[in-house]
């Protein structure tokens, strides 16, 4: 299922596929496609709230990057599936405005998609 959001100084878009019991987010953003970061969450057995373990790999250090681990993780504790998160958001010199913008949309994401499960 695409999740897209338009904001005033980009778009960004989670494609979140089911495989198996678990699930595939691919993550896009900004005007340069490629994959900056990978975020693996499984849950953690026996606990209430769900925990997650996360492992990341990155090719750049941009405070971008930690978007797929946050959507994994996120995902992991609302559903206790395990995630794995690809993909990442290209801004230019983004501003801790734009940065919370992208965070407040990811969020609203995730809940649809968690909403759709309902």
């Amino acid at each position: 299922m695409k999740f897209h959001r338009v904001l005033l100084f980009t778009s960004i878009q989670m494609d979140i596929t089911p495989v198996g019991d678990d699930l595939h987010v691919l993550l896009t953003c900004g005007g340069e496609n490629r994959l900056g970061c990978t975020a693996f969450s499984t849950p953690v057995t026996d606990t209430d709230p769900v925990e997650c373990e996360t492992s990341v790999i990155t090719d750049v250090d941009n405070p971008e990057d930690l978007f797929c681990p946050y959507i994994a993780e996120s995902l992991c504790k609302k559903t206790g599936q395990r995630v794995l998160c690809t993909g990442g958001i290209f801004v230019e010199n983004p501003d801790e405005h734009q940065i919370d913008k992208l965070y407040e949309n990811v969020d609203e994401m995730i809940m649809d998609w968690v909403h759709f499960l309902d």
